[in-house]
């Protein structure tokens, strides 16, 4: 809630005159946590320089981690304390493999046990925005209003086109907008004010009244919104599913609940089998046990499309926002807990690689890392390239700024042994290039970019949500395109497979987590 509480309320002052005025210079820019002290250093960097190694070669990448266990930390050839190794969720994976390939070698050095591998933040908001977008964006639906692409015609957003992976800026820019004109909607109605201009009534003796009740006030007005419109007025979005999950009398845990050592039991006699789909088998022949298969959510014939869309979209862009300004501000706990709220989206949205990789994420930090190898997973996920506690940017992120850079200012070397020869150089290269005027003192620096229209954009949507009535709740109100998903509580619908998901994917070691085949 605290974070929501930072988003919303940043949000509706960033976007509102009269709350810009009373609170954009009081209202923090930076949410306090556990790293804030460390956040705003400068990163020191030591380029180790380029490899030549395909990683879809399992021999090759075994190769490339032999000649990188020089840093790793030993003793007596035994590894004193591991290091993490990141990337996407494919080379997480592929890591994972190669220490499978060398599980039976004889020492930890040998079979590779050297390196924890891991998932890098900025794949993971791309491939969550790519799960947001399954289930809110299509092309057919440009006459709907309400919709991300009938926004996208409206603000016209020609650079938000094809996949999300090749545009992720530009789709990202036109969900952040459509969330600060919602922001804005939820914000005007709780208030009863109709227009952004109209004055808002503020409480008595407001002007009198210290920073820090002024931000409590607005920060309170926000959690209330919040309440009402994320949490539909629960303690915990998740409980649904979190109690179905949980529960092993649910249908739905039915055949991993008698799980044992290794075994699955018999619901009605002694015996067990190592695969789960064997125990069905018994139990459907010998025991006559038939479960049945949760049946497909039936259609409300009076349900307000439009309405329950603009909610789902909300809640979902929000959690989007939440783990880009966590990567941004370089709060590495909540950029981790993001993982438990990732999990369910991916699992509707089959994105299956991604579903996988937050329950490693989250299993990581919750007990199967000791207490030091935990806070270095948790703490160093970014970089600090120019100082300040909001100019954190994602290991992998800038791994593919250095990559695009150095294509640019090292042109120079064409062949692959020149460019591996060269590489430790490149990271400076492009660092004298970037910074020449300033260094050389020809010219003044040009100063901060600003996105042009942004705010024109977001009162754009705001206006158009206000015609629509789109929080007023109008029955059997619905969209032309129906590819779509119109369920405001996402969450609540995940659960169908999901437990069984978890115990094949749920790792009790940090090395070779890959699923459990029996599951």
């Amino acid at each position: 809630m605290k974070e929501l509480t930072f988003l919303f309320s940043s949000s509706i002052v960033a976007n509102h005159p009269q709350l810009e005025k009373q609170f954009g210079n009081i209202y923090p820019k930076h949410l306090e946590h556990r790293y804030s002290y460390c956040a705003g250093n400068k990163t020191k960097q030591y380029p180790l320089g380029l490899y030549d190694c395909n990683e879809n070669k399992t021999p090759e990448l075994i190769r490339l981690l032999k000649t990188l266990s020089i840093y790793v930390p030993c003793k007596d050839r035994e590894v004193v304390e591991p290091v993490f190794f990141g990337g996407d969720r494919l080379t997480d994976e592929r890591v994972q493999t190669a220490q499978k390939a060398m599980a039976n070698a004889e020492t930890q050095l040998q079979r590779l046990q050297g390196f924890v591998s891991k998932i890098e933040d900025f794949h993971r908001l791309m491939n969550f925005l790519e799960a947001i977008h399954k289930l809110t964006y299509s092309t057919k639906s440009a006459v709907d209003r309400g919709t991300v692409y009938y926004y996208r015609n409206l603000l016209n957003m020609r650079n938000v086109k094809g996949e999300v992976y090749n545009a992720y800026r530009a789709y990202k820019m036109l969900y952040y907008v459509i969330l600060d004109a919602i922001c804005l909607l939820l914000f005007l109605h709780h208030m009863g004010v109709s227009d952004i201009e109209q004055e808002i009534d503020l409480p008595t003796n407001f002007a009198t009244t210290s920073d820090q009740e002024k931000i409590d006030y607005i920060d309170s007005v926000s959690e209330n919104i919040l309440r009402k419109y994320f949490f539909d007025d629960t303690d915990d979005v998740f409980q649904n599913l979190r109690n179905i999950v949980c529960n092993p009398e649910h249908p739905e845990n039915y055949w991993t609940s008698t799980l044992q050592d290794g075994r699955f039991k018999c619901h009605h006699c002694d015996k067990s089998y190592a695969h789960v789909l064997s125990l069905k088998a018994h139990e459907e022949k010998i025991h006559d046990v038939q479960i049945a298969k949760p049946s497909k959510k039936q259609k409300d014939k009076t349900q307000d499309q439009m309405h329950d869309y603009l909610l789902m979209l909300f809640k979902l862009v929000i959690l989007h926002k939440n783990l880009d300004t966590s990567v941004d501000m370089g709060d590495g706990e909540r950029a981790v807990r993001s993982a438990k709220y990732e999990l369910p989206i991916y699992h509707i949205t089959n994105k299956v690689k991604y579903a996988i990789g937050s329950i490693h994420l989250t299993s990581l930090t919750s007990g199967i890392l000791c207490e030091n190898q935990k806070e270095r997973l948790v703490a160093n996920r970014f970089v600090n390239l120019q100082g300040g506690k909001n100019n954190n940017v994602s290991l992998d992120e800038y791994l593919e700024m250095l990559n695009r850079d150095s294509k640019i200012a090292c042109s120079g070397h064409k062949t692959k042994e020149s460019i591996l020869a060269h590489s430790k150089e490149y990271p400076h290269l492009i660092n004298l290039v970037g910074h020449f005027d300033s260094i050389t003192d020809i010219k003044n620096r040009k100063g901060f970019h600003h996105i042009p229209s942004y705010k024109e954009d977001v009162l754009k949507v705001l206006k158009d949500l206000q015609g629509a009535n789109m929080l007023t709740h109008t029955p059997k109100r619905e969209f032309t395109c129906q590819d779509l998903s119109f369920d405001r509580t996402p969450f609540q619908n995940a659960f169908v497979g999901l437990s069984t998901f978890i115990h094949r994917h749920k790792p009790n070691q940090p090395f070779i987590r890959l699923g459990d085949s029996h599951v």
